[in-house]
């Protein structure tokens, strides 16, 4: 089995995907008029209770892509805040610094000799 190919999120991506979210939203029916007629007609009671039926779910289907459209903006907005932030901490860091600063000193043996090549006596 094949890895699948690395995510790739871009903010111009996911703002891309909100767009084509709200498109689809758009283009679900609108809710149809309510039908009337005579009660002794079941066919236009049947209907009127299908468009209404209808007519609630297309209105979850279009507040649900709306509702994720507004969360895709948000994500690139936060993505994008992030990558700022965090390029104005590396902007900050000298360059040159002193680097990674080890917690047991080479060699000193008390890392049981991982450091200097040497194992612990037996």
């Amino acid at each position: 089995m094949t890895s699948p190919a690395p995510l790739q999120v871009t903010p111009a991506g996911l703002r891309e995907l909100a767009q084509r979210c709200e498109d689809l939203a758009a283009q679900v029916a609108p809710i149809l008029p309510a039908v009337s007629a005579p009660g002794w007609q079941a066919s236009a009671a049947a209907v009127s209770t299908a468009n209404a039926g209808g007519g609630k779910a297309a209105a979850a289907m279009r507040a649900r892509m709306m509702s994720s459209a507004s969360a895709l903006y948000t994500a690139a907005h936060d993505y994008e805040a992030m990558d700022h932030d965090s390029a104005t901490a590396l902007a900050g860091v000298p360059p040159g610094g002193a680097g990674f600063t080890p917690l047991v000193p080479r060699g000193s043996g008390a890392d049981g000799g991982a450091a200097s090549g040497i194992g612990t006596p037996r």
